[in-house]
């Protein structure tokens, strides 16, 4: 391995720590709903869109992981849940919504929130199985957990439509100017 392979993994290690500290000071600084965002599945569902690769998935791994350190439900929970949502709109992406457009980046955000959440909720009932305890789930929580994935698909479409100025991928022209080639 080179110094320069050394070099680009410490920096994805720091832009990943940097992130974990970013969405944790994002939760307690802010009030509700604006702390409602979780920057860690925008940012991770926007490499996604740009570039769908299994290593932003890794990435996701040890971000979440550590960041379920400083949670308060049980370790796993919320990693697994989001890393299985992850998993689940990187399929979708490649598989079912190959076009790249403002609504299917919302509808990605939305469902892949609405997923994490329902994955989620799965988990803590099991666990309130198995420990023993009731665990009421009440109108409120669906309201937080769907407005969470509202603001989530909002600010990832909104970052989306600002970088893909840069990027260019909202632009057809590219599709026109293979088809005059024909």
């Amino acid at each position: 391995m080179g110094f320069s392979k050394i070099i680009q993994k410490l920096l994805i290690l720091l832009m990943a720590n940097l992130l974990i500290l970013l969405h944790l000071s994002w939760r307690i600084i802010f009030h509700q709903p604006v702390n409602f965002l979780n920057i860690i599945m925008t940012v991770f569902l926007w490499l996604i869109i740009l570039n769908p690769r299994q290593k932003y998935i890794l990435v996701a791994t040890y971000t979440l992981l550590v960041c379920e350190l400083f949670y308060t439900t049980p370790f796993g929970l919320e990693s697994f849940s989001q890393i299985f949502a992850l998993l689940i709109a990187n399929w979708l992406l490649l598989n079912v919504f190959t076009n790249r457009s403002l609504i299917i980046v919302f509808f990605t955000g939305f469902v892949s929130m609405v997923i994490y959440r329902i994955i989620f909720i799965i988990f803590i009932y099991w666990n309130s199985l198995i420990q023993n305890y009731s665990n009421v789930f009440s109108t409120l929580l669906i309201k937080m957990f769907l407005s969470e994935a509202l603001i989530t698909a909002i600010s990832l479409s909104v970052i989306y439509v600002a970088t893909s100025i840069f990027v260019k991928r909202l632009r057809p022209e590219y599709i026109l100017e293979t088809s005059n080639i024909l």
